[in-house]
């Protein structure tokens, strides 16, 4: 299916819009699913470079984006930065799992017999900013502990992770030590700390800048956001995160009892 072509700026001639009223971004989206669905791609293909697609489909590139953005969000394809798009598998999910349950995600990604890899790993010590002072109950500009990285699954870029506690509760030095892929499985052998609990707060939230680099996304893309606080028994804040997934990978449910 091809969009006769308009003009520059993507309006539609006269005669066109008697035809067909609709704005062109939902018929460039009819179009793009025309041409999934007709068996010219398969699951895992990658798709033409955006110019040539934007002629072939007859529209110029802005309202091609537009639809490849409505696409993605949809789960039916995936653009790698740098890389290209690419025509989602029938069930990309990789990880099912119930938040009831404190586990991490390197422990999810392994239960289902893959492996887990870190990347981008860096621990360091920062300053304490107002907003974190709070969440951890510490002194504006006291030294925190900070730790940011990238987990790569099955070949591919699943979660953005950023993990601040204060340099009391844990140092540079002994997270760089004992760090093997996951804070929370770190804490977790620390008896000293006597984790309890978390409270998690999840939404959906675009990819800025920083993360549709290291997960390999369009800026824009939507991610799932898990913020989570933890706390020992004694009701003191251990932890606070920010775990951004690609939701193509990762499908969460809570289970809800009478």
């Amino acid at each position: 299916m091809v969009i006769p072509q308009s003009s520059e700026t993507d309006l539609p001639a006269p005669s066109r819009l008697r035809l067909d009223s609709r704005p062109l971004y939902v018929r460039a989206e009819e179009a793009l699913a025309a041409l999934l669905e007709n068996g010219s791609y398969q699951p895992g293909d990658q798709l033409p470079p955006e110019p040539e697609l934007a002629q072939q489909l007859g529209i110029s590139r802005s309202t091609l984006r537009e639809a490849m953005r409505t696409f993605e969000e949809r789960g039916l394809i995936t653009r790698r930065q740098g890389v290209g798009t690419f025509v989602n598998m029938p069930s990309p999910v990789l990880i099912d799992s119930g938040l009831e349950t404190l586990e991490s995600v390197d422990t999810l990604v392994r239960r289902r017999g893959m492996t887990i890899q870190t990347r981008d790993l860096e621990i360091e010590e920062k300053p304490a900013s107002y907003r974190l002072a709070r969440l951890l109950e510490v002194a504006e500009g006291a030294p925190l502990t900070v730790v940011t990285r990238t987990k790569v699954a099955g070949g591919r870029p699943v979660a953005y992770m950023v993990d601040a506690l204060s340099a009391s509760v844990v140092s540079v030095a002994d997270m760089r030590a004992g760090f093997q892929g996951s804070v929370l499985d770190y804490l977790l052998t620390q008896d000293a700390l006597a984790l309890a609990h978390a409270r998690a707060d999840i939404l959906p939230v675009p990819a800025d800048v920083l993360q549709s680099m290291h997960l390999e996304i369009e800026p824009g893309t939507i991610l799932l956001l898990l913020e989570e606080t933890l706390y020992s028994v004694t009701g003191q804040v251990i932890s606070f995160s920010r775990n951004y997934f690609v939701p193509e990978f990762f499908k969460f449910h809570v289970v809800r009892r009478i």
